[in-house]
């Protein structure tokens, strides 16, 4: 999946396509140190949203554990923690259901109040650790939407810019973490690095925007995704949350050694440090082939 196929106008479309499978999100610690006193684990787990539904979570690890809910965004994780654990590889497995449907612009609509509350507003508008509002960004999101005076059309100006200049690599080092600092010096990076650039652009320019992350599922029925996609939405009054293909996470207990920056690997710590390398991979299983789409319509990119 290319950013170019994040912000189409699926106008003449109208009916979304929809898509449901079973799947297993398998997270991978793998090394946990010998003679540690104590190890602590979280993993993200999928949730219900506006195009999606999770049904029949189960969760499947070496030591019990309990499903939290963080309070900024409502993300859902698994947590435990345990006393002298078993060194080497950890492995816990969370499958469920799935129906994803496809998000068309034509049927974007507003939120039932209208707009953002004033909180919601202030949140997806402020500055992060890593996605800065520096003077520099806001200089380049002036240059940008110049003599553009709609929201849209400025998010649209940002879009293309971020398109046309960001370079898709994974060779320079620093990619991945989401430093929108670091994307305007070299220009590289992956999704991650892409939407955190757009969403401190968006918000130089008062356009609030959040980052949503998952897996692009491929269009064979069954299969295993070895990595994370993530995307970004920003919000227009008139149409709601509007999808261009990007979430600072807080969590309770909240990790020792650093702040996440984003959630899609499990993170791990023993005895108060960060424990590397962790891996993840999602295996699916359609339960029926993918809804079919107006005729000459292409089968929908889906994520979680």
């Amino acid at each position: 999946m290319t950013l170019a196929h994040l912000f189409l106008l699926l106008g003449a479309l109208t009916t979304p396509a929809s898509r449901s499978f079973d799947a297993t999100y398998v997270a991978i610690v793998e090394d946990i140190p010998a003679g540690l006193n104590r190890l602590e684990v979280w993993v993200p787990l999928p949730h219900d949203t506006t195009e999606q539904s999770i049904r029949d979570l189960k969760i499947r690890s070496s030591y019990p554990g309990e499903i939290r809910r963080e309070k900024e965004f409502g993300n859902s994780y698994f947590y435990f923690s345990t006393d002298r654990p078993k060194p080497g590889k950890l492995e816990i497995r969370v499958s469920f259901t799935a129906r994803r449907q496809e998000v068309l612009h034509s049927l974007l609509v507003p939120a039932s109040y209208g707009d953002l509350l004033p909180e919601e507003r202030a949140r997806y508008l402020r500055e992060e650790k890593l996605v800065t509002i520096s003077p520099r960004i806001r200089d380049l999101a002036r240059r940008i939407t110049y003599g553009i005076t709609t929201a849209e059309g400025k998010a649209r100006a940002i879009y293309d810019y971020v398109v046309h200049t960001m370079t898709y690599d994974k060779t320079v080092p620093g990619w991945g973490n989401g430093d929108s600092e670091r994307a305007c010096d070299v220009a590289k990076g992956n999704c991650t690095d892409f939407h955190s650039l757009f969403l401190s652009l968006a918000r130089s320019e008062g356009i609030p925007a959040r980052f949503i992350i998952g897996f692009p599922l491929k269009p064979d029925t069954e299969g295993t995704v070895p990595g994370y996609h993530c995307w970004a939405e920003f919000y227009l009054p008139e149409r709601g949350w509007v999808p261009v293909d990007a979430s600072d996470v807080r969590l309770d207990p909240p990790p020792c050694a650093e702040t996440l920056n984003y959630f899609i690997y499990p993170y791990a710590e023993g005895d108060g440090r960060a424990i590397t390398p962790v891996a993840i991979r999602l295996e699916y299983k359609d339960r029926k082939p993918p809804a079919a789409r107006d005729a000459g319509g292409a089968s929908p990119k889906t994520g979680l």
